[in-house]
């Protein structure tokens, strides 16, 4: 071997040594440089079906990802090809390019975003704020019987099935798939309070028990009050009596309600008016709440079958065993000046026009 070779080999494996030096340094630095230097981190979406290696390209185009090359080496040694999770991301400040593979191939640091269904809601009223959600994909195209459907419950009218309760959500989640949780948890919740019921009631379903926890809930707020008016509702029932309740009323109006019920609102031949009809009505009214559906079940013993609000500023109700005892409530109810939140036509003119109708019907 001459010198000049002997030195050409010298001079090649030193760059080679050099080189590995540069890329074990750069490697290192790789590693350890953080990503983000916002003090709030940073919010990214990876949609759904999307490739690791767009997500690589896409965040280097947001200038979070410095070297694309070297991060897609780290996902080759890793094997974490295919192990991409969509969803909402937040990238703390400082995170490294370990640990941000680590979070979109594990899913940790997902940011889910919330959505509370509220006991009293109709299903027409949800609908309407979950197509306001600017984080939830919609499916407004629908109709009612396309989403039960979807929901694996065909035929099923959907008011009242749905729990309330605050829900977490990925962004970009469907409204279906948020239906769909809401509604299972209605099932397990009604099932188990079904099974725990008192004995005797007039409940032949547990569907029956949903209707009558729907009434409670659009009748009080109070809740020492719901077992009472689930006693007047059970009490009614085994006297083959018109249930009366004004929600059923305002119920069937719908969007032409303003505020006041009329006396041709509570002769008009509707689906749930309870002023016409015998027994429940055929679907609930309202979005029950828990503590409703247990008073539903489990009611207060008494031998009132009547009630009115009182007047004063809790909104409670006055019972009475008698309808002249009634009569005298609503007197009462009248001095106090009471006038309900869901209309403002004359008070004794109303309840005058409900007790001749109760004497009619009962």
């Amino acid at each position: 071997m001459t010198l000049l070779n002997h030195r050409v080999l010298i001079a090649g494996a030193t760059a080679i040594v050099a080189l590995c030096v540069w890329f074990l340094l750069s490697w290192i630095l790789f590693l350890r440089a953080p990503l983000v230097s916002d003090d709030q981190g940073l919010k990214y979406v990876i949609p759904e079906g999307s490739s690791i290696h767009y997500v690589i390209h896409d965040l280097y185009l947001l200038n979070v990802i410095k070297h694309p090359y070297l991060f897609s080496l780290l996902v080759t040694l890793r094997h974490d090809q295919h192990l991409l999770k969509a969803g909402e991301y937040l990238f703390p400040k400082g995170v490294t390019a370990p640990r941000l593979l680590d979070q979109i191939t594990t899913g940790s640091g997902m940011v889910y975003h919330t959505f509370t269904i509220v006991a009293g809601w109709s299903f027409k009223h949800l609908r309407r704020v979950m197509d306001k959600n600017p984080d939830l994909q919609h499916s407004s195209q629908l109709s009612n019987a396309d989403i039960m459907a979807k929901l694996g419950h065909p035929g099923v009218d959907p008011e009242g099935w749905f729990y309330p309760d605050t829900y977490f959500f990925m962004k970009g989640s469907s409204d279906i798939a948020l239906l769909k949780r809401a509604l299972r948890m209605m099932e397990t919740k009604l099932d188990e309070a079904w099974k725990q019921r008192e004995p005797g009631l007039p409940y032949k379903t547990p569907y029956d028990a949903l209707i009558a926890a729907s009434l409670i809930e659009k009748e009080t707020g109070i809740e020492q009050e719901r077992a009472w008016i689930a006693g007047v509702i059970v009490n009614r029932l085994r006297k083959d009596m018109l249930l009366q309740i004004d929600p059923t009323v305002i119920y069937d109006v719908g969007a032409r309600f303003d505020g006041k019920i009329y006396k041709e609102d509570l002769l008009r031949n509707t689906p749930h008016n309870t002023y016409f009809h015998k027994g429940l009505p055929p679907t609930p009214i309202a979005i029950p709440s828990m503590d409703s559906i247990i008073a539903a079940l489990h009611p207060k013993h008494h031998d009132y079958i009547y009630f009115v609000a009182k007047g004063d500023a809790d909104s409670e109700h006055q019972f009475s065993r008698t309808f002249k005892e009634h009569s005298e409530a609503i007197i009462q109810a009248k001095k106090r000046k009471y006038r309900p939140t869901y209309f403002n036509s004359n008070l004794v003119r109303y309840y005058f026009m409900k007790m001749a109708l109760t004497k009619l019907y009962n």
